[in-house]
């Protein structure tokens, strides 16, 4: 099994989209998408508002220990659209994902084809069992593209996460790779 940590310049492409490392000419692309509330505050985990010091701190952490971070690039212009992770659990065979697109890019399709391209990788290229994901509750279109990549419902978490301080419910997807097989076979 290839573990993530061997993969500093991996490239994953997909139909439409590139997905790649981030660099220093990603931050003020990243300030502007990610900073934007409608995006920041429907994750658990973008800082609103965002700063630039925030930014500096998410380059530095995305492609550190076990969190390997892809800017999501559309190939015509190879312009930074969102950025999705994936992080390795302790146990290596299973990892968390996470991803945001920026609003002039919603409704589109990129972000459900982002998350099959990462789940692509994590399953056939890395080797990975189980994939899970958590969204706060209140973004149906989070839930649509979770449910079009083939994640399931799993469970409902009152008090998941907290956001400013305030206890937020977490809504958690999960998919297994024998099932992501089945889907695309």
């Amino acid at each position: 099994m290839k573990t993530l940590n061997t993969v500093a310049a991996h490239v994953i492409e997909t139909e439409r989209l590139q997905l790649r490392a981030p660099n220093r000419g990603d931050l003020e692309t990243y300030l502007r998408l990610a900073g934007d509330p409608r995006v920041a505050l429907k994750t658990t985990g973008i800082p609103h508002p965002l700063r630039e010091a925030d930014a500096n701190e998410w380059l530095a952490r995305a492609n550190y220990g076990t969190r390997r971070t892809f800017v999501i690039a559309r190939k015509e212009d190879a312009g930074m659209i969102g950025a999705v992770h994936l992080e390795t659990r302790p146990d290596r065979v299973s990892a968390e994902a996470g991803l945001w697109i920026g609003v002039p890019y919603w409704r589109r399709g990129y972000a459900t084809e982002a998350l099959r391209g990462i789940l692509r990788d994590a399953f056939g290229e890395r080797g990975l069992l189980y994939i899970t994901t958590g969204i706060p509750t209140g973004n149906p279109a989070a839930e649509r593209v979770l449910r079009k990549a083939g994640l399931k419902f799993e469970s409902l978490v009152e008090g998941g996460f907290r956001r400013e301080g305030i206890i937020q419910d977490r809504v958690n997807h999960g998919l297994f790779a024998d099932e992501w097989e089945a889907l695309h076979c």
